[in-house]
C-alpha cells in the first residue's frame, strides 16, 4: 500500500514542471513566457487590423500556388505570414469576432507578465471563445439582413458564422434566429457577468404610480374624517423640511400665538392637530419604507469567494400588520392632561409639540420666562399619574422640556426598513450598524469602529437577544466575508444556534476539531473552559497583529490593510489581509460568575475576565471588536474596568434605579416600557431607540442563503483559523517522538515544510486537510527527523533543512 501511494507520488511529481523550482526562477519564466505571448498578440492585432483595409488587393495572391516562397509583395503590416494568418481568422472563422480572441491572448501575456493568479484565465478564455463566434453570428446575421457581404471577405461574420446563420434561416426564419441570438446574448452576460446575474434574478414588473390625489396619506391620524388643515398639494421632489404656509382657509379659532417649531435638523413637518384644543403641533413620524428600490451596494468580491452574492432584503419581514398609528385624541388627551398637571402647580407653558416615534410619543414643553426646568423634571410621577402610565421620562432638550410618553399600542419596526434607509445604506463607516428607530424620527445608525466595544444589559425578556441578532444582521448585509469574522460565545447554548451556518464564511475558530462534524459542533463557543482557549487565542491573535502592524509603519488596521491592497506590503515578507474580529458575547455573567464552584472554575472566570480586558484595552487597532450582553448588571458583573473599556453602551429595561446607574451611570433605564425599547448611550449624550426586529425565522433564512454558498477551501469548513493557546498545544508537551509508525502523509508534510520554510501545524491542516491531532503528531516526527526544531512558544518552528535534495536524502532514511 505505502507503495502504491509512493509511486502515486512520483507520478504526480513527473507533471510538475515547476516543481522544485524557486519563486525567482519560476516569476522569471512566467514574465519570459507573457512577453512571448504578448509579441504574438501584437503581432496577431496588427495582421487583423491591416486585413480588414488591404485584404482586396492581398486577395489575388491566393492564386500563387506558391506565395510564401515568391517575390510577391503584400499590403498587410504582418507580411505574408500576418496575410494568412489574418484571413484564418476574419475570413475564414469569426469576422470581426476575431477580436474578442486578441483580447484573450492580451490577458494571459498581462497575467504571466505581472503574475496576476487572481485572474481567472481559463474563465476568460472560455468566455471570450463564446464571445468570439456568438459574434460571429451577430456581424454574420446583420450581413444578411443587410447584404453587408461585400464590405469583408467571408462576410462580417466570416465563413463559420454565415455557414451558421444561412442554415437557421432557412430552418426557422430571420425573425426567430433574431429571437435565439438575443437569448444567446443573454445567456453570455449571465455568465460573464454576476452584477447582470444580480439585477435579472432580481427585475420585476414595474408599479404604476398611484396619483397622488388618489394617495392615502400614511402621515395624517384619520378618524374617518377630513382633516380640515390638510395640505395643499406639493411638488414630489419638494423639501421634506420645509414650512407650510398658512392657507387663506385657516380656521379661524386658532391660537395666533401658535408659531411652527424652528427645526434644528431636517424633520417631517409639523402637522397642526384639530379637536378641542388647538395649542398643540403634532409631528408624526414618516414611516421608515421597506420597499426596497434596489439592492445594497455590492462590495468588490475578494479572493476565493468569487461569486459571492449578499443575502436579499426579500429574506426579511415588512411587519405591516405591526404598525399602529397615534389617534388624534390619544395626542389631545394626553396634551391637556400634562398641561392641566402643570398648571395645578402654577407652572405655565408656552406650547407644546407633540413628536410621535413608534412606541413613544415625545410631548416637547415650551415653558414660559421665569420657569425652571427642575420644576418640570420634579413632576414627572404627577404626570405619569396624569396620564395613568408609569414609563414615563422626563429630558432636557435643546430648545425644550421632552415628556416621552408610551403609546397606547407600539408599533414594530422592521429591520428591513433600517437596513433600506439611506443612514444604512450610504454609511461611510467600516462597521455599521442599524440598531433601531430614534424618538426623534430618525434611523439610528453607528459605526463599530468607533465605538470601539459595545456593552448591551438589560433585564430578561427586554429586547437584549434581539438587538445582539440586529447588530449581527447589519454587519451580515454590510461586509463581505473575506472582510469580517465572528466568533460567538454562547453560554446558554441555544442564542446563536442559527450562526452555525455561516460557518464556511464568516466563523472564526480554533484549529482544534479532529473531523468537520467536530468543528462544527464546537462552532460556537458553549464552555467557559472554550471560552477561556479562544479568548486566550484572540489575545495571541492581536499581539501578531500588533506585529504586523508595526512592521508596516501604521498604527490600526485600516491603513494596514490599505497598504496591503496596494502591495505595498508582500506575502512573501509575511503579512496578510486582515479582516476585522468581532467577538460577541452572551450572558456573560455565567462566563465570570464563578460563586461556590471550585478552584478551577474560578481560576477560568478570571482568566476570562482578564483576557476580555486586554482585548477591550488594545483590541481596536487590530481590528478587534467585542460585544458583551448580560441580564444581571450588577457591579461585580459590570465592573469599573469593564465600563471603563466598553464606552458605548446600550441599556434595555432594567428593573431598578441601582441597574440603570449601574449601567449608563445614570438613571432612566427603569422607566422604559420593554420590547425593544432603549437607551444608547456613546459617552456624551444618551438616546432613546426603539429597537428593529428581527426573528429567528428570518435569521434562519439569512444564515441558510448565506450558508448553501460555495465557501472557503479551506481543511474543514471553516474560513479563518485562530491560532493555538500555548496551554492547548500538542506541539508543547514534552515526551519521546514515536519514529517507528511514520504518518503515510509524512512525506508530503516534509515537502510542504521545506518548500515553504515554515514549520506550522496549522498550515498543515488548511493545506494537507489533516485534524489538529494528526497534525501534531505529524509535526512531532518532523522534528524527530532533524526536518524542523523544537516549539517555541507560537512561533512556526524553525525549518532546519534548506532544500529538497537534502530533504530526499532524510526521506530515503524514514521512509521505506
Amino acid at each position: 500500500m505505502a507503495t502504491d501511494k509512493k509511486s502515486k507520488s512520483t507520478a504526480r511529481k513527473r507533471f510538475r514542471p515547476f516543481a522544485g523550482m524557486s519563486e525567482e526562477r519560476k516569476s522569471t519564466l512566467m514574465k519570459y513566457l507573457g512577453w512571448v505571448v504578448a509579441g504574438f498578440t501584437v503581432f496577431t492585432l496588427v495582421a487583423v487590423v491591416s486585413y480588414m483595409f488591404t485584404w482586396k488587393f492581398d486577395q489575388s495572391l491566393l492564386s500563387d500556388p506558391d506565395m510564401m516562397n515568391s517575390d510577391v509583395d503584400v499590403r498587410n503590416w504582418g507580411g505574408k505570414l500576418g496575410y494568412n494568418w489574418s484571413r484564418f481568422l476574419v475570413s475564414d472563422c469569426f469576422g470581426l469576432g476575431a477580436f474578442a480572441l486578441i483580447f484573450i491572448s492580451g490577458v494571459l501575456s498581462f497575467r504571466l507578465i505581472f503574475w496576476k493568479k487572481s485572474i481567472g484565465t481559463l474563465r476568460i478564455v472560455i468566455l471570450s471563445v463564446l464571445a468570439s463566434f456568438l459574434l460571429s453570428l451577430v456581424f454574420a446575421y446583420a450581413s444578411e439582413i443587410f447584404s453587408l457581404d461585400a464590405l469583408l471577405e467571408g462576410g462580417l461574420g466570416g465563413d463559420s458564422g454565415s455557414a451558421v446563420i444561412c442554415w437557421m434561416s432557412n430552418l426557422i426564419g430571420n425573425i426567430a434566429v433574431l429571437f435565439i441570438l438575443l437569448l444567446l446574448i443573454v445567456g453570455w452576460m449571465l455568465l460573464a457577468s454576476p452584477r447582470f446575474e444580480h439585477w435579472f434574478s432580481t427585475v420585476k414588473e414595474l408599479e404604476q404610480p398611484v396619483p397622488e390625489d388618489e394617495e392615502p396619506d400614511v402621515d395624517a391620524v384619520s378618524d374617518g374624517e377630513e382633516d380640515p388643515l390638510a395640505e395643499p398639494e406639493t411638488e414630489p421632489d419638494a423639501e421634506p423640511d420645509a414650512e407650510p404656509e398658512t392657507e387663506p382657509d385657516q380656521p379661524a379659532d386658532t391660537d395666533p400665538q401658535i408659531e411652527p417649531e424652528p427645526q434644528l435638523e431636517p424633520q417631517p413637518e409639523p402637522i397642526p392637530a384639530s379637536g378641542t384644543d388647538p395649542d398643540m403641533e403634532v409631528i408624526i413620524a414618516d414611516d421608515p419604507s421597506t420597499d426596497v428600490k434596489e439592492e445594497l451596494p455590492w462590495i468588490d468580491v475578494h479572493q476565493e469567494l468569487e461569486r459571492y452574492e449578499f443575502p436579499s432584503l426579500d429574506l426579511l419581514n415588512d411587519y405591516a400588520d405591526g404598525k399602529h398609528e397615534v389617534s388624534k385624541e390619544e395626542l389631545e388627551s394626553n396634551n391637556n392632561r400634562i398641561r392641566t398637571t402643570l398648571l395645578n402647580y402654577k407652572i405655565k407653558i408656552e406650547k407644546v409639540s407633540a413628536i410621535v416615534g413608534p412606541t413613544v410619543t415625545l410631548y416637547k414643553v415650551v415653558p414660559a420666562p421665569g420657569v425652571k426646568i427642575s420644576a418640570i423634571e420634579g413632576l414627572r410621577k404627577e404626570i405619569g399619574l396624569a396620564l395613568g402610565s408609569k414609563e414615563v421620562r422626563v429630558v432636557t432638550l435643546a430648545d425644550s422640556v421632552g415628556i416621552e410618553v408610551a403609546n397606547r399600542q407600539a408599533s414594530i419596526v422592521p429591520l428591513k426598513a433600517m437596513l433600506n434607509d439611506n443612514a444604512f445604506r450610504n454609511s461611510k463607516a467600516e462597521l455599521p450598524i442599524a440598531i433601531g428607530y430614534t424618538i426623534t424620527q430618525k434611523v439610528k445608525t453607528f459605526d463599530l469602529t468607533d465605538a470601539p466595544h459595545l456593552l448591551v444589559a438589560g433585564a430578561t425578556k427586554q429586547g437584549k437577544s434581539v438587538g445582539l441578532n440586529v447588530i449581527i444582521s447589519s454587519l451580515l448585509y454590510a461586509k463581505h466575508p473575506s472582510e469580517l469574522k465572528f466568533v460567538f460565545i454562547d453560554p446558554k447554548m441555544v442564542e446563536f444556534t442559527a450562526y452555525n451556518a455561516l460557518l464556511k464564511h464568516y466563523l472564526a475558530v480554533l484549529p482544534m476539531a479532529v473531523s468537520e462534524e467536530d468543528e462544527r459542533e464546537k462552532a460556537i463557543i458553549k464552555l467557559p473552559k472554550q471560552a477561556e482557549d479562544v479568548l486566550n487565542s484572540l489575545c495571541i491573535e492581536m499581539d501578531e497583529r500588533y506585529k504586523l502592524l508595526a512592521a508596516a509603519g501604521v498604527n490600526d488596521i485600516k491603513l494596514y490593510n490599505s497598504k496591503y491592497k496596494s502591495r505595498h506590503l508582500l506575502p512573501t515578507e509575511g503579512h496578510k489581509y486582515l479582516p476585522y474580529l468581532v467577538v460577541v458575547i452572551d450572558e456573560y455573567a455565567d462566563l465570570t460568575m464563578a460563586g461556590g464552584a471550585g478552584g478551577d472554575a474560578r481560576k477560568i472566570a478570571k482568566n476570562i475576565s482578564d483576557s476580555i480586558v486586554r482585548l477591550a484595552q488594545k483590541g481596536r487597532a487590530a481590528g478587534i471588536h467585542v460585544i458583551i450582553a448580560t441580564q444581571r448588571p450588577s457591579v461585580n458583573v459590570i465592573t469599573g474596568l469593564i465600563k471603563t473599556n466598553f464606552p458605548t453602551r446600550i441599556a434595555f429595561r432594567v428593573v431598578g434605579r441601582v441597574d440603570s446607574q449601574t449601567i449608563l451611570d445614570t438613571t432612566g433605564a427603569e422607566n422604559l416600557i420593554g420590547k425593544g425599547d432603549m437607551l444608547y448611550y456613546a459617552g456624551v449624550e444618551m438616546e432613546r431607540v426603539q429597537c428593529a426586529l428581527v426573528s429567528m425565522e428570518e435569521i434562519n433564512r439569512i444564515t441558510s442563503f448565506i450558508g448553501n454558498q460555495t465557501g472557503y477551501r479551506q481543511c474543514y469548513t471553516t474560513p479563518y483559523y485562530l491560532p493555538v493557546p500555548e496551554s492547548q498545544d500538542g506541539e508543547a508537551g514534552g515526551g519521546a517522538i514515536n519514529m517507528d509508525n511514520i504518518d503515510s502523509m509524512f512525506e508530503d508534510a516534509a515537502k510542504m515544510v521545506v518548500v515553504s520554510q515554515r514549520g506550522s501545524t496549522s498550515d498543515l491542516q488548511r493545506r494537507l486537510g489533516m485534524g489538529y491531532a494528526r497534525a501534531g503528531r505529524v509535526m512531532d516526527q518532523l522534528e524527530g527527523a532533524g526536518i524542523v526544531g523544537p516549539q517555541e512558544g507560537s512561533k512556526p518552528r524553525q525549518v532546519l533543512v534548506g532544500s529538497l535534495e537534502e530533504l530526499q536524502e532524510i526521506l530515503d532514511a524514514f521512509v521505506k
